[in-house]
């Protein structure tokens, strides 16, 4: 179990894990809980495999689990229907898929996990079926689901959850809490510096990665997110970004720059981290608003030049 070392500042979640393993009381349905990018996915699948290791031909189940096609794994997420077709959010992220319906787990789904389930696991003891963003399920779904969990058979349930209020209490019931914090912003300063090569690679100032931290709201995993949005970012205009305006000129000139450069989830995510910034440095609640107002805009497809011109001409103003 030496694996759980990598997990960091998840002293608690750890410690129910390893004493579920050592005294092989292994509960049928866990809830992972916590903010995104402490570490539930990864815990998650070092939970699995130390449950599956029998010390034969470790390294090809820990690939299979890692790569998600071992044969008793089954991992859900919520999904978009676009077009009569499922999207799962990581491949909408990819392929820049825009819709205005929010992603959910589905009925159709949960009939995939019952059907899973009721097949013999393959190469473990156990199935096991991971549910991402539980919180997101819709109602048919979430009643399939509680009778599933009522009796799983011989699967293993970890539900992982940004919002366990927001679940069914009959379900939140039958499963095992573990829970997941917040890092301090020293704890993350010391996760990010073992990884200093691509800041030293980037030249990035300490000033910035400040602020990535603060923005990141105790998440390594958020930070990570954030700081690769950041390094897409060109260096002209990063350097523009950080002038203010003075002219109507000079606002259309960048409207222009961000809508040509940055794809809708880079403007979305440059939206907020500049509302971060500018609120922890002048607390202008008027710029803030003035892009809240623009974020609402462009998920409104709103088309995003128009959105951006209107919004930097009005921040110009009262540069």
């Amino acid at each position: 179990m030496k694996d759980f070392q990598k997990i960091f500042g998840q002293d608690l979640a750890i410690e129910i894990l390893k004493s579920a393993i050592d005294k092989k009381h292994i509960a049928p349905a866990y809830l992972f809980s916590g903010p995104e990018g402490v570490g539930r996915k990864t815990t998650a699948k070092i939970f699995i495999r130390s449950i599956m290791d029998k010390g034969i031909d470790i390294k090809n189940t820990e690939r299979k689990i890692e790569n998600n096609n071992h044969p008793d794994l089954l991992w859900i997420e919520p999904t978009y229907i676009v077009q009569g077709k499922s999207y799962s959010q990581r491949k909408a992220r990819l392929e820049n898929i825009s819709t205005k319906a929010l992603p959910q787990i589905r009925l159709s789904q949960v009939k995939e996990i019952i059907e899973f389930l009721g097949k013999k696991p393959l190469e473990a003891e156990k199935s096991f079926v991971i549910i991402e963003d539980i919180e997101k399920m819709n109602e048919s779904a979430a009643n399939a689901l509680l009778k599933t969990l009522e009796e799983p058979n011989d699967g293993l349930f970890i539900l992982i959850t940004q919002r366990p209020e927001k679940l069914l209490n009959t379900i939140r019931s039958r499963c095992q809490i573990v829970p997941f914090k917040r890092l301090q912003n020293q704890q993350i300063s010391k996760i990010i510096h073992k990884k200093n090569h691509q800041l030293e690679e980037h030249d990035i100032s300490e000033e910035k990665i400040k602020e990535l931290i603060v923005f990141s709201n105790g998440s390594p995993g958020l930070y990570q997110t954030n700081l690769q949005f950041w390094l897409e970012i060109p260096n002209f205009l990063k350097h523009k970004l950080s002038i203010k305006l003075t002219s109507k000129i000079e606002a259309l000139l960048l409207a222009k720059e961000i809508t040509d450069e940055l794809n809708l989830e880079q403007q979305l995510w440059l939206i907020n981290f500049q509302e971060n910034i500018i609120w922890a440095k002048e607390r202008n609640a008027y710029i803030v608003n003035k892009l809240e107002e623009l974020r609402r805009n462009i998920l409104s497809f709103v088309q995003p030049r128009l959105a951006w011109e209107i919004t930097l001409l009005e921040i110009s103003l009262i540069s």
